[in-house]
């Protein structure tokens, strides 16, 4: 329903690109930076129309970015947007003026457009309380015609800019539980979901069905707060990094469809990325670093400090996918092996508040902007986002602070020349790999079953955080062809 000034340009066989490749959609050509890389300027495209028929043009691109920045409407989307200073219309095109100079603006600019009419901001009303939640008016090429709590339907605008999709409805069914919809996959009740990967399993090389498995910038890691007894130690921090078998959650407990990875940076940022810095699998180095930090066994196998059991909860959210309730047991398991006791504890995601953020260790799943290493790693690592209440609550859920590492993630973000980025970013990499901030585990591949339709389906993407029948082999399904 929605398109932004771009979008991110599709892979034809293979995995997604890297680095990965933009291309213009409301946009009408690159946007084009000026002082500094601290001015970007995008031509829009004319002859645009929302689906109730209104006209898209530069006073649509700035209210919705103004909407996102209104702290009234309490986006989570903010945070990505902090450098704006100011957002402008400039006859057919819009001009971003920035705080300070940043590369890679145009790497951010995917957001999708509403139309000026949505935003009232005389009275503007929190995001999540936004009519555009149950009556959507975007640019794309389908437009809602029918919602209910389980069920929405879609059809293909007969007005859309581009070419009109072969596919002119869509009925999406909501159901939470991946058993009973691989159940309904097999008794041919839909024709397309996203599944864990012990489920979808079972229809990879089945007549068809069509299993396909996206790359992605969705990583898996558990935070370790520094107001928890235990995980506010940098030894516990890194003994637990060295500790778990990141090689065998990935291949075993998630199937192949998973990426190892301990430092956020990783093989699809390019020379950004340095392997040699990813912490390795190494449990007798972390017992090691335990026993000279004065954590020592007791009785039961379990270490203590200074009268502190080497004991801690975890929460992951079973309401968002298997995965988090499956790399915690695995991450508890391999913990108890080096003397740290972990207790799994479930709670839906919604229950969780910022005091919990301040001192629980949580399963968490990010990567909602992973279309440059600033955009992954900046609210992750910089202690401005540490105990505070800027950015949103998972934001440096650990509430690290590493001066150095704050230095160097203000400096790339500025670096207009890419290689002495990269150059800053493997040092960031270094340093983390040295005093990690959390414990992460993977970036998960995402499944997606789908019943072989017929149709010829544009290449992937890499995909972020976000997932679900918006992406996958749906992420451009107005462009399905037979």
């Amino acid at each position: 329903m929605y398109e932004g000034l771009f979008r991110l340009k599709p892979t034809t066989g293979g995995e997604a690109s890297t680095p990965v490749d933009f291309e213009p959609v409301l946009a009408d050509g690159p946007a084009e930076p000026s002082d500094n890389n601290q001015t970007w300027t995008v031509p829009l495209k004319d002859g645009i129309t929302f689906s109730d028929g209104s006209t898209f043009g530069p006073e649509d691109v700035v209210a919705t970015y103004k909407a996102i920045l209104d702290e009234r409407s309490a986006s989570t989307e903010a945070p990505v947007w902090e450098m704006i200073d100011e957002v402008r219309a400039d006859g057919n095109q819009v001009i971003f003026e920035l705080k300070f100079p940043y590369a890679e603006f145009d790497h951010q600019l995917l957001n999708g457009i509403a139309p000026e009419e949505a935003f009232d901001f005389a009275d503007l009303q929190p995001a999540e309380e936004s009519s555009l939640n149950t009556k959507p008016v975007g640019t794309g090429p389908y437009e809602l015609k029918q919602l209910r709590a389980d069920e929405a339907i879609f059809t293909a605008r007969d007005d859309y800019h581009g070419d009109s999709p072969e596919i002119t409805k869509l009925i999406y069914r909501v159901n939470q539980d991946e058993n009973s919809r691989a159940q309904q996959m097999r008794g041919g009740e839909g024709d397309g979901t996203i599944l864990e990967p012990a489920l979808a399993q079972e229809f990879e090389g089945r007549d068809g069905f069509l299993v396909n498995s996206a790359q992605t910038g969705d990583w898996r890691g558990i935070t370790l707060p520094t107001g928890n007894p235990v995980t506010g130690d940098q030894a516990i921090r890194n003994a637990v990094n060295h500790a778990v078998n990141r090689e065998t959650m990935a291949n075993d407990v998630l199937k192949g469809h998973a990426r190892p990875n301990s430092t956020f940076l990783a093989e699809f940022y390019g020379d950004a990325y340095d392997p040699k810095f990813e912490i390795d699998f190494d449990p007798d180095k972390a017992e090691q670093i335990l026993d000279e930090a004065g954590w020592k066994k007791g009785t039961d196998g379990i270490r203590s400090k200074d009268g502190q059991r080497a004991a801690f909860d975890v929460i992951y959210f079973p309401n968002r996918d298997h995965a988090r309730a499956d790399l915690t047991i695995a991450t508890a398991s391999d913990l108890k092996k080096i003397g740290i006791e972990v207790n799994p504890v479930a709670r839906d995601s919604k229950s969780v508040t910022k005091e919990d953020y301040a001192s629980t260790p949580i399963m968490l799943g990010g990567g909602g902007t992973p279309y440059s290493v600033d955009g992954q790693i900046y609210s992750i690592l910089h202690s401005k986002y540490a105990a505070s209440d800027t950015g949103a609550k998972w934001d440096n859920g650990s509430d690290y602070v590493n001066p150095e590492i704050d230095e160097l993630l203000d400096a790339a973000r500025l670096e207009p020349e890419q290689e002495k980025r990269d150059e800053l970013y493997r040092k960031i990499q270094q340093l983390y790999s040295e005093e990690p901030a959390m414990l992460q585990l993977v970036y998960v591949d995402h499944v997606y079953v789908q019943r072989d339709l017929g149709y010829t389906q544009p290449g992937q993407i890499l995909e972020p955080h976000a997932h679900g029948l918006n992406f996958g082999p749906w992420y451009n399904l107005g462009a399905w062809r037979k």
